[in-house]
């Protein structure tokens, strides 16, 4: 059933896919932004010049292009007035201006020191900053496609060593080109579109002179394409690139296709290796400097092999980082790594992801590990690099287990770049030698209905990470003993070798998280248009790793001078957030990149501090269709300041909020941060102020901080909403009763339809559009209601002597991972006398107290009853009290004799 549902799964996703390529998604209806649809030529050979031509929507009054890497300069050109006719009286008519959509000319320099890869490239105009596409910069002779070239006769002719830039203007477009290679070359014939941010879906064909056809390939990646040829003769070859299927092409259909000898990576084995250590692997790959034949195949291509030492970067943020000059999209997006690449004498190869291992690395066995009976022998922690290398197989290995140890075991394969779909079973057998059918299955990866869909998948609309590696499984043994891991692909049957390479760790939990950033624009590819007075909000989506459920702040860095930002908190339950920035009434025009740390605390009290990763929307969708947006990593996070004024603002006042507790208790005022328990309410005064003369009604709504709001920790309702008779109303907060404790904040935005004149110099009435503004963070810390469970033992025979003591140990279970002290205190009923017990204090990490009870000589023989009560400081600074009651008996004591 799983596999039919996945399988279903895969089909519409790659319906939605082809769809959302071919639709054009129009603008968003609102304030001006910038946003580019396509870049031609998508590329330049790196030390030359080249004449780009962009089209978007909003990019009027360009004035220059922002590149990820400061060695690529972008200046535009502007159109140049007619030259005036000195036999004409009157002057020439100036240029007619080019509409806003397009299209706009620019000078691309790369500076020789860039070295080869993809970088993001950005249009910097009078609105703002638009969204980044991807600018490749190259080794070989770059040439434009030239029409006509739709075929045969038509061929472009170009030399081996070439990149032709081209487009698929249309559904019926082929483009033709041709070439002279010898006999034995191979040549490898690569297409970039998706990677290149564009919608292109190309097939390539190669022929001989004969018109034989040699070879085809498409989706290479994503739909990229990688055609592997062994020329057969001397002579002249044609290469036929087309739209697969015919359907579809526009200008958003660009291509970058190169034709050499250059080396090319398809594997790295093992795919990860350990921070800080260099490291030999085995490259997989074609035209391998040096490579010898490897016995594996991809599409029928062989592949070589050969094997290198890679050193990773000595930074030592590295190992949080993925740095990569190539795309990288959500599903990968949350690895650790660096690029690698290697030369040959054809050229540079193409970039792959080294990523970096959470545990020690080892290399599967080849010759065994195939049966449960020669299962491979692991010394956890590890991580385990292998590959299935033969058919319908399985991968075994065990590892030791103390009764009550905890493992986080994961695989992963589609997240290291392999299109394979794999699971691992756990188990625990009497005997090793046992049938695996008899064994007793303790657990596994696998993707079910019954998974929960929030910890697989990041975002079910803006960044969709969803793939078909099982979620990571915590394992705790049930008893001492070996256990046994069994991992295999589901297209083993089809698939082995290199494409089924995989990465398994078994280890302990090693609480961590990610932390993404986009543009807040839903749905739609957006840059940044920030005006003075108003604000800029950026979507905030967290990964959290191996149980990791505490509070994550973020803070912008690097911000220019009249831009503030509070910091935005991400609480204990929750994955989604919003980091608003306040752009004052005089903030100066600015155009640059911005950084966001994030940083949160362990449960034992050691600190994480995490570099946000920018993201954006790629291609957009149209809202409310329920259809996950394409989006991938970018290089940086950049704002847009603009001297322009906002509209209107929204001010939420945290130091005027009340606090009501559960019904029953009197409501109170803060004075100071907000602290309230689970199950409060927080009522917070919010204001809407207009910077014009124009106030039109405000619609308050607030931000969701998970996927469903039904099950989020806590829940936010605007208590009205704005208006110019009226622009006080609250918000409420409610913090449910299962909320877990820890530092929270909230949003809300603000709506609006505002008057605007695109052009001031224009005639005509003002239009209406929709913008939005977003209060500053209202930030709250919530208090467990209890921090353990206690469970009071028994004294002997429940009795004390008077004149005598008895001791009674106190079982704590701590919750909520508090890990601090408690005092602990005994008192006595009301009216009751004769019975002490000394206070006692439980250390950090312990779970039990022993009071011990005296009674005096006096004391009055009877029932006695009391409270032990066991005290914990919450957060370092929040006292919380539980209380047990205890009953026993005082006995008269011995008679002397």
């Amino acid at each position: 059933m799983r596999r039919l549902v996945f399988g279903i799964a895969a089909v519409v996703a790659c319906s939605w896919a082809c769809e959302l390529t071919a639709q054009q998604v129009p603008p968003p209806p609102g304030l001006p932004s910038p946003r580019v649809n396509n870049v031609f030529p998508c590329g330049a050979k790196t030390g030359t010049s080249v004449e780009v031509s962009i089209t978007g929507f909003d990019l009027d009054e360009p004035t220059s292009l922002l590149f990820s890497h400061a060695g690529i300069k972008g200046e535009y050109l502007k159109p140049k007035e007619p030259e005036p006719d000195p036999k004409k009286k009157e002057a020439p008519k100036k240029a007619a201006p080019i509409a806003p959509t397009g299209p706009f000319k620019f000078k691309v320099t790369v500076d020789a020191s860039v070295p080869p890869g993809l970088y993001d490239l950005r249009v910097v105009n009078k609105w703002g900053v638009s969204n980044p596409r991807f600018f490749a910069v190259g080794e070989f002779t770059e040439v434009n496609e030239k029409e006509p070239n739709n075929d045969v006769p038509d061929a472009q002719k170009v030399d081996i060593g070439t990149t032709i830039n081209g487009v698929l203007q249309n559904p019926a477009d082929v483009d033709y080109s041709i070439f002279t290679g010898k006999k034995g070359q191979r040549i490898l014939i690569s297409c970039l579109a998706s990677s290149l941010d564009t919608k292109a879906k190309p097939m390539i064909e190669l022929y001989s002179q004969s018109g034989r056809k040699l070879g085809l390939n498409r989706n290479y990646r994503d739909t990229d394409a990688l055609l592997d040829v062994v020329l057969p003769d001397d002579g002249e070859y044609l290469v036929r690139l087309f739209e697969f299927t015919y359907q579809t092409g526009s200008p958003d259909f660009g291509y970058r296709m190169t034709i050499s000898t250059a080396p090319w990576i398809d594997v790295i084995s093992p795919p990860a290796i350990e921070p800080g250590k260099p490291t030999p692997v085995t490259l997989y790959g074609r035209n391998l400097p040096g490579g010898t034949p490897s016995g594996f195949a991809i599409d029928g291509r062989p592949l070589d092999k050969l094997v290198v030492t890679i050193t990773p970067p000595s930074d030592p943020l590295a190992p949080q980082r993925l740095a990569l000059h190539d795309y990288i999209d959500p599903v990968s997006a949350m690895q650790d790594g660096f690029e690698y690449s290697i030369k040959g004498p054809g050229g540079t190869s193409n970039i792959v992801a080294v990523y970096f291992a959470r545990e020690k690395v080892v290399l599967k066995k080849n010759d065994g590990g195939s049966k449960p009976e020669t299962a491979e022998a692991l010394a956890a922690p590890c991580e385990v690099a292998g590959m299935i290398h033969k058919k319908n197989d399985r991968d075994w290995y065990s590892f030791d287990a103390k009764k009550g140890e905890v493992f986080y075991i994961e695989a992963t394969a589609e997240r290291n770049g392999r299109a394979a779909d794999f699971f691992f079973n756990i188990y625990a057998p009497p005997d090793p030698k046992m049938p695996v059918a008899k064994m007793t299955d303790v657990g596994g990866g696998e993707i079910d209905d019954e998974t929960d869909q929030q910890n697989i998948n990041l975002h079910p609309t803006e960044f969709f990470t969803r793939s078909a590696d099982p979620p990571a499984h915590k394992f705790t043994a049930p008893a001492d003993g070996k256990y046994l891991i069994a991992i295999g692909c589901r297209e083993s049957s089809m698939l082995t070798g290199p494409q089924t390479a995989y990465r398994l760790r078994v280890g302990p939990a090693k609480p961590d998280f990610r932390a993404i950033l986009k543009p807040y624009q839903k749905s739609y590819q957006a840059g940044s248009s920030a005006h003075q007075d108003g604000s800029e909000a950026y979507e905030v989506l967290v990964h959290r790793m191996d149980g990791f459920n505490g509070s994550i702040t973020l803070t912008a860095e690097g911000l220019p001078a009249g831009v503030t930002g509070k910091p935005t908190v991400i609480g204990p339950g929750t994955k989604f957030g919003v980091l608003v920035l306040e752009i004052g009434a005089s903030a100066a025009a600015f155009t640059g990149p911005i950084t966001v740390k994030a940083t949160a605390t362990l449960p034992d009290g050691k600190p994480l501090v995490r570099e946000a990763r920018p993201a954006a929307v790629v291609w957009g969708v149209q809202p409310m269709q329920n259809i996950p947006v394409v989006a991938r990593l970018t290089q940086s996070l950049v704002l847009a300041v603009r001297p322009e004024k906002g509209f209107f603002k929204v001010v939420a006042d945290p130091t005027a909020a009340t606090i009501k507790p559960p019904p029953g208790l009197g409501e109170t005022k803060v004075s100071g941060p907000i602290v309230v328990k689970q199950g409060d309410k927080i009522t917070v005064p919010v204001k809407a102020t207009w910077i014009g003369t124009e106030k039109p009604n405000v619609t308050l709504v607030a931000e969701p901080t998970t996927v469903n709001p039904q099950l989020a920790p806590i829940t936010v309702q605007p208590g009205g909403q704005p208006t110019m008779a009226k622009p006080d109303v609250t918000a409420t907060i409610d913090v449910k009763a299962t909320a877990p404790p820890g530092l929270y904040s909230v949003v809300l935005r603000g709506d609006a339809q505002v008057g605007f004149i695109r052009d001031p110099m224009a005639k005509g009435a003002k239009a209406n559009v929709p913008t939005s503004s977003f209060t500053n963070p209202i930030e709250f810390t919530v208090l467990p209601s209890s921090v353990a469970k206690l469970t009071p033992g028994a004294i002997p025979n429940n009795t004390i002597k008077a004149g005598s003591t008895a001791e009674m140990t106190i079982k704590i279970e701590r919750q909520y991972d508090y890990a601090g002290e408690f005092k602990v205190k005994f008192e006595l009923a009301k009216g009751m006398t004769g019975v002490t017990a000394e206070d006692v204090t439980v250390p950090a990490g312990k779970d039990e107290a022993k009071l011990v009870f005296k009674a005096t000589a006096d004391a009055k023989p009877g029932a006695v009853a009391g409270i032990v009560i066991v005290t914990a400081t919450y957060d370092k600074k929040y006292p919380i009290a539980h209380e047990t009651k205890v009953n026993f008996t005082i006995a008269p004591a011995d008679k002397k004799k």
